[in-house]
């Protein structure tokens, strides 16, 4: 029988594949740049995941949720850049291949050339975590969190890594974070709810 933290490991390799499935699809049609805005001070990209993301904090179900988080991870792989659109595709394609170092190469080329692109390092971080590489892991999740501090992918990354790590009020307060930004992210709340067990006990 699996333990929790292997349940929720389990759990989150299951999201983290899934996330890559989305990825790979969503940037064999990448999406055209968003319409011109007439806001003079902030980026429409910006404008359009503020929206998304006051959205996502109005959703009153998961299938609700589920839509809004697709549309929101769909900006976020939008780079603006036919190169780095590429060697994304390159990158998730390797990946799926679970040909890691492979893809590795490929998101070391994205940060490299574009290091705004949040989804470049997200993705790295995800191959480091799998090739055990949890430092890397935990600096590029944390660079993610500095470009886009409401990516609650990373945020869920974070949290498993201080976990398995031992800091598990650490992992629990991230975890804590992410629902704030997305109360549907899978197995978050479950996550979090054995944590708060673990870290605060069951009251009385």
């Amino acid at each position: 029988m699996l333990s929790g933290m292997a349940m929720r490991f389990h759990l989150f390799a299951a999201v983290l594949l899934a996330a890559f499935a989305f990825a790979t699809a969503a940037t064999a049609e990448i999406a055209p740049p968003p319409p011109s805005s007439k806001e003079q001070d902030r980026p429409p990209r910006a404008a359009i995941l503020d929206a998304l993301f006051a959205d996502l904090a109005k959703t009153r179900s998961a299938e609700e949720g589920k839509a809004v988080e697709a549309a929101i991870q769909k900006v976020w792989l939008q780079s603006g850049s036919p190169s780095i659109d590429i060697l994304m595709s390159r990158g998730l394609d390797a990946f799926q291949r679970k040909d890691y170092d492979r893809a590795l190469f490929f998101f070391n080329e994205v940060v490299l050339l574009d290091p705004a692109f949040v989804e470049g390092w997200n993705k790295r971080a995800a191959v480091l975590y799998i090739k055990n590489n949890y430092s890397g892991a935990l600096k590029d999740l944390e660079q993610v969190l500095r470009l886009e501090p409401r990516h609650f992918l990373a945020m869920g990354g974070l949290a498993l890594m201080l976990e398995e790590l031992g800091d598990k009020k650490g992992a629990l307060e991230v975890f804590r974070r992410a629902l704030q930004v997305n109360p549907w992210l899978e197995g978050a709340a479950r996550a979090e709810k054995a944590l708060s067990v673990d870290v605060e006990g069951r009251g009385i």
